[in-house]
């Protein structure tokens, strides 16, 4: 009975923990991509070269955005595999 309620626990903080990343996740594509957005709104207005530079640093703020959230993806993985290779049979410690 005991090992079935670690195993739950474990499973809560699991599952807890991938929300968590998940919403660092989509909050690093959308804040990069208007911190982007922002910066070519602003050379845009000191440049008089509207919309262009905003369009631009959109685009370059979804790249960095999904390149985020990409590299947090692997690394999740990553963490995943070393925990799955330390206790193979997903039993808690």
């Amino acid at each position: 009975m005991a090992a079935a309620r670690g195993r739950t626990v474990s499973d809560r903080r699991g599952a807890l923990r991938g929300l968590d990343q998940s919403s660092v996740m989509g909050m690093e594509l959308v804040s990069a991509t208007l911190t982007w957005a922002g910066i070519g709104w602003l050379v845009d207005r000191w440049l008089g070269t509207a919309p262009w530079l905003l369009a631009a640093g959109a685009l370059v703020g979804y790249a960095a955005g999904l390149t985020l959230v990409w590299l947090r993806a692997r690394r999740m993985d990553a963490l995943e595999a070393a925990a799955g290779a330390r206790d193979p049979d997903g039993a808690p410690s």
